[in-house]
């Protein structure tokens, strides 16, 4: 995806209602723009979260004088999970059992919290527990995806579980017995991602994993299922997306097809 393109789609979302109207605007998968959002999101965090944090005495006031987790959490532009958690620990709760909360909030026995808690859990499509079980679902189908591809082209590999087995301390998804020739790059490894690779993303997995799997097996291929950003430095590996596996294309739309919501 072209800078332009990527950066008015990422613009022009700031809620999960938009996903389907750009979606169609923009001629893309729902699980391309969903990704870029959810990644818009992380990092509108990351930079807001402290500040917002050395408030929490301010919401456990606003929560004890009728307001409701959920508002406050809108009013603050902060996912409704991680604003639970702020207040709850604000009021002495630790992280196991806010932990324990969010696992099972059928066991919170205060009514007003479980009902806001739940409340709150089901309007998280990004830091609650079901929205991180989705992210691993789409990262495992990812995976298959390409052990699939790999048995169809009769392509000896060993997956992440049997590296690990042998001692291999940082492993790709897949490791090939022998080079495999795309594109003119001869490929030993190849790494599944289930989100959109822009700059941030990209430069993070490649100082994280990338280079340590180019030092241990030589070059290799990462597959952006949701896309990636045509200005992205390769270093040595090949970068795809989904329009390379379109063989399998029940299971790539499959994929495609899962947004942030439920």
């Amino acid at each position: 995806m072209d800078i332009d393109t990527y950066s008015k789609i990422r613009d022009s979302l700031n809620s999960s209602d938009d996903i389907k109207r750009i979606s169609q605007e923009f001629a893309q998968p729902v699980g391309v723009i969903s990704a870029i959002l959810s990644q818009k999101i992380v990092s509108k965090v990351k930079k807001t979260h402290g500040r917002i944090k050395s408030k929490s005495k301010k919401h456990v006031l606003e929560w004890n004088r009728g307001d409701t987790i959920l508002n406050i959490a809108n009013r603050n532009e902060i996912p409704a999970t991680l604003m639970a958690s702020m207040i709850l620990k604000e009021m002495g709760h630790s992280k196991k059992y806010i932990n324990g909360m969010f696992k099972d909030p059928n066991k919170i026995q205060i009514q007003r919290i479980k009902d806001e808690i739940v409340q709150a859990l089901n309007s998280d499509y990004y830091f609650s527990p079901r929205a991180h079980r989705m992210q691993t679902k789409k990262g495992k189908m990812g995976e298959n995806v390409i052990e699939r591809w790999l048995d169809n082209h009769n392509i000896e590999y060993r997956n992440e579980n049997e590296l690990r087995d042998s001692g291999v301390t940082k492993t790709p998804d897949c490791v090939l017995d022998e080079p495999l020739n795309i594109d003119g790059t001869e490929v030993s490894w190849i790494e599944s991602k289930a989100l959109f690779g822009d700059e941030a993303e990209h430069k993070h997995y490649s100082n994280k994993q990338f280079k340590h799997y180019e030092e241990e097996f030589g070059p290799g291929m990462v597959v952006y299922w949701y896309g990636y950003l045509d200005s992205l430095t390769q270093n040595g590996h090949l970068i795809k997306n989904y329009e390379f596996f379109d063989e399998n294309s029940d299971d790539v739309q499959t994929l495609l097809d899962i947004g942030c919501c439920w």
